[in-house]
């Protein structure tokens, strides 16, 4: 099975979507099912990868992201023969800017 890898903006989608549930709308149990319930979804896509959607953009640089609904938010990742790799976690609602999956690179 392929490894699980969350970018630093996925990792920060995650932080904020549980921040935003659990203290600003005050519930803290509907916040752990929903960070449950997205990590066992992308769990489970690490087994069938090619189940989400393609998603395109001719901006972007790289065309094999791939989306995934999980629950109210798109997961967008991409994989290989060792890892999946989850670019962004966006609530349904939320509009996907220009700037929304580019990747700056690893700071050195």
């Amino acid at each position: 099975m392929r490894e699980v890898v969350y970018r630093p903006r996925a990792a920060f989608d995650l932080e904020s979507i549980v921040i935003y549930i659990g203290e600003v709308r005050g519930n803290r149990t509907a916040a752990r099912q929903i960070y449950a319930s997205i990590k066992k979804e992308v769990e489970e896509l690490t087994a069938m990868s090619t189940l989400g959607r393609p998603f395109l953009d001719d901006a972007l640089g790289r065309q094999d992201f791939r989306s995934w609904l999980a629950g109210s938010y798109r997961v967008f990742y991409t994989f290989d023969d060792e890892a999946l790799t989850v670019w962004r976690v966006i609530h349904t609602r939320q509009d996907i800017d220009d700037f929304a999956l580019i990747d700056w690179g690893e700071e050195e």
